[in-house]
């Protein structure tokens, strides 16, 4: 029946197409998919297009890119980005073409992802196929499909996304393939955050595929100074070097390369602190989290988390994922034992639990629940403490003495204040403190939402209003509420934010320097 099926609906073309997929993986590889990797160097128009089809055309360069995604290094990823941009995104023919591609795009992606799978390699080889012919129909049905908006084929639209990662820090993507997605989301901006310093090589990546895409660029820096005794986070944006020779230029300064080197001395010491959570979860942790879920969960090699973060920098993020990983491994396991034992009614019970802890526990509750996620910068700042002169001078830096610094860097850049941690007097204070260097407040990380802190947006937005609408008086007023709050409150330091915040008030007209919101 399944065979009468398939020679009903699909057709030789579409079993072409997946063999070109699956060809990548096969090893040796097929001389077939092996003669193709000459495409790059053919013009679209000219010799390709007598060999192949527009779909199988298409196919080979997006399969090229994923291969060089999956294994490749930084130059065949950037030759394979422009292969598919030359045969693919600026060949695509039909009244909707920047669409169609987008949607060729996302059909391909998860044609790859389905190896193993035929009958579903069958129908997204067939949709790939009925994709290229451009009929806004089939197109906008598949836009519909894959959650994604119809752009204007003009690609004038105002979208954006300022706050993004790649493998290199604690996403998932190498930098070309970060970029290939936004192409596909429709993002004409995006802004790619690093931790504490950036290698030259990323930067490199970067810059060239959204050159490649036409995508607006801006790479950013998060720091964490201290402000009163604790951590915050700022973010720092270049401008004026948006090609990849000025920005090697400018990371090959030696004043740069020694403050980068000391955001890599910051990154090896966080290592330790999460190696130090680790050691605390095995210990008491696993324990509570075994007793919870019903499981014996056996400790977690720091080995293993090294190898799960890959490229990307050891955080608290990925530590989370890691364990979670771990979790569910151990559920599966027991899951699988009581199927195979007797099934009594506690067994049954029992089994009930794990199947719903495998749908329903998440990382996320390994950060709140059993690494005390909250409470993070707080335990970092006590290592800090500990180490004394042995912690990296860098978590030492207080916000005024970090921004003088970059300062001395470069002379054209942004800085975003996140609000993650912070209340309104503390954006009032370091407002004040920047002298104007702030220019953005993130108010919102969908990230990190937390509704119970939507107060403490509402009234950053309404302090930023104030700023940006340059009205004094409305200025002091707010200003005078926050100093109201502030004495209700009984908190460290207490007196000397009163003093601040008294003086910011009386000197008001310096916060006047317009602050966007993202």
């Amino acid at each position: 029946m399944r065979k009468a099926i398939n020679s009903l609906f699909f057709d030789q073309r579409d079993y072409k197409l997946i063999e070109i997929v699956n060809s990548v993986y096969n090893e040796p590889k097929t001389l077939g998919y092996t003669g193709k990797l000459l495409y790059p160097f053919f013009h679209p128009l000219g010799i390709k297009e007598l060999a192949e089809s527009r779909g199988l055309r298409a196919a080979y360069a997006t399969v090229h890119l994923m291969d060089s995604i999956e294994s490749g290094d930084i130059t065949s990823r950037l030759e394979a980005l422009a292969g598919l941009k030359d045969d693919l995104v600026d060949t695509v023919g039909g009244p909707m073409p920047k669409n169609t591609s987008r949607v060729l795009l996302q059909i391909m992606k998860d044609l790859v992802r389905a190896k193993g799978e035929p009958e579903h390699q069958l129908k997204l080889a067939h949709n790939f196929r009925i994709a290229a012919f451009g009929k806004p129909r089939v197109i906008r049905h598949l836009l519909d499909h894959y959650h994604l908006l119809e752009m204007p084929e003009e690609w004038n639209q105002i979208t954006f996304d300022d706050h993004v990662h790649d493998a290199n820090t604690s996403g998932r993507k190498s930098p070309t393939h970060l970029i290939m997605d936004a192409w596909i989301k429709g993002i004409r901006r995006l802004r790619v955050i690093y931790y504490h310093y950036i290698e030259p090589k990323c930067a490199l990546e970067l810059i060239e595929a959204a050159r490649i895409m036409e995508i607006d660029l801006r790479i950013g820096i998060e720091f964490w100074p201290l402000h009163r005794g604790r951590y915050i986070s700022f973010i720092w944006v270049s401008r004026g070097l948006l090609n990849p020779e000025s920005f090697l230029s400018f990371l090959a300064r030696p004043s740069v390369v020694q403050f980068m080197e000391q955001g890599k001395a910051l990154v090896r010491f966080q290592e330790k602190y999460l190696y130090l959570l680790l050691d605390k979860f095995n210990q008491s942790g696993r324990m509570e989290l075994s007793r919870d879920l019903g499981i014996t969960m056996m400790p977690v090699a720091a080995e293993e988390f090294l190898d799960f973060v890959g490229p990307g920098q050891p955080s608290l993020q990925y530590l989370g994922e890691f364990i979670h990983s771990k979790v569910l491994k151990t559920i599966q396991m027991h899951i699988s034992r009581l199927k195979e034992g007797e099934a009594t009614p506690e067994a049954k019970t029992h089994l009930g639990r794990l199947s719903k802890a495998m749908n329903e526990f998440m990382d996320t509750d390994i950060l709140e629940r059993y690494l005390d996620a909250a409470h993070f910068f707080n335990g970092l700042y006590d290592y800090v403490k500990e180490k004394g002169d042995c912690a990296p001078p860098r978590l030492c830096v207080p916000f005024c003495t970090l921004l003088e610094q970059i300062d001395d860097l470069l002379e054209d850049f942004r800085i975003t204040l996140n609000l993650d941690r912070l209340g309104p007097e503390d954006v009032l204070e370091l407002l004040y403190e920047s002298s104007g260097r702030i220019t953005r407040i993130e108010i919102i990380n969908l990230e990190k939402y937390d509704p119970l802190d939507n107060e403490v947006m509402l009234r950053v937005n309404e302090l930023r209003e104030a700023v940006n609408q340059g009205s004094i008086l409305k200025l002091k007023r707010i200003i005078s509420k926050i100093i109201a709050d502030v004495q209700k409150h009984d908190t460290d330091q207490k007196e000397d934010r009163l003093n601040v915040l008294s003086t910011i008030l009386t000197n008001s007209s310096i916060c006047l320097m317009p602050v966007p919101s993202n």
